[in-house]
């Protein structure tokens, strides 16, 4: 359940640094971002304060290096990028932000932004870039599937195989992040989601709400260290159920994989005279 008084203090937070910027005369506009942006209703206890200042001409070196007018209460500050920074505040406020001048923000990757102070004097014309809730994505092609099929499987089985040597954490990774990622995205393609936001950059961002009938099948395909050849059946059962026109092409690589994580399962590898895993 969303606390009040969290998402009250996120946004008092943003109240203080647009006074803060207001008073140093170094700033046009402050721009909310994510659920402190366009998308205020997600917003919730958990949400970080997110935000772009955008600077008058020459000042943006002056409000990276002085931080006085983020307010008081900052406990830490980390400068990640060139343009920004990385900010803790008294009572667990977490924020990232970045610094731009007019033009600069113009050129730079962003969605749904939300004006939360605005100089007088400042451009009414600054990109927000704001974008529907139920946002259509483009259908991935035949091409694509295919790629990301083949990707999966491959994945799969390289996995597993390492799994048998006894490499585990590279063995996590091929199955469940760079296998799991593209069956992510076939599924993702096959099924219709759930009203809501999607995010622009990661498909993984709000997967539970929007995909729910897909979300159940996460237990199955990430298992853990330990789980890999069971992480691969299970993403085998994923796969094999979006009925992908692409599927009955890509089934000896997803039979060897199969193979192979029975074989996993059933105990240690079973090396041949030459010292190969069998075929």
């Amino acid at each position: 359940m969303t606390s009040p008084d969290a998402v009250a203090a996120l946004l008092h937070r943003l109240d203080l640094i647009a006074g803060g910027l207001e008073a140093s005369g170094r700033a046009l506009a402050l721009l909310g971002l994510g659920s402190v942006g366009a998308e205020l209703d997600r917003m919730d206890q958990f949400s970080d304060l997110d935000f772009f200042v955008v600077a008058r001409d020459g000042q943006v070196g002056a409000l990276l290096e002085d931080l006085r007018w983020l307010g008081d209460g900052l406990v830490q500050a980390f400068r990640n990028t060139p343009d920004g920074f990385k900010v803790l505040f008294e009572g667990g406020v977490y924020g990232e932000f970045a610094v731009f001048d007019e033009a600069a923000l113009r050129g730079a990757s962003f969605v749904n932004a939300r004006v939360v102070w605005l100089a007088p004097d400042a451009p009414r014309d600054l990109p927000l870039r704001r974008r529907p809730a139920a946002t259509a994505t483009a259908r991935l092609d035949g091409a694509a599937r295919t790629h990301h099929l083949g990707e999966a499987l491959t994945n799969l089985l390289v996995g597993v195989r390492r799994f048998r040597r006894g490499e585990r954490l590279s063995a996590w990774q091929f199955t469940q992040v760079y296998a799991l990622g593209h069956a992510l995205a076939l599924a993702a393609d096959a099924i219709p989601p759930a009203p809501g936001w999607a995010d622009a950059f990661g498909l993984e961002r709000r997967f539970e709400a929007r995909y729910p009938g897909l979300a159940a099948h996460l237990g199955a395909c990430l298992p853990g260290l330990d789980g890999t050849p069971g992480a691969a059946l299970g993403l085998l059962n994923l796969l094999e159920e979006l009925r992908l026109p692409e599927w009955a092409g890509a089934l000896p690589l997803a039979g060897q994989v199969r193979r192979e994580a029975g074989a996993a399962l059933a105990g240690p590898a079973a090396l041949d005279a030459r010292g190969r895993l069998p075929g």
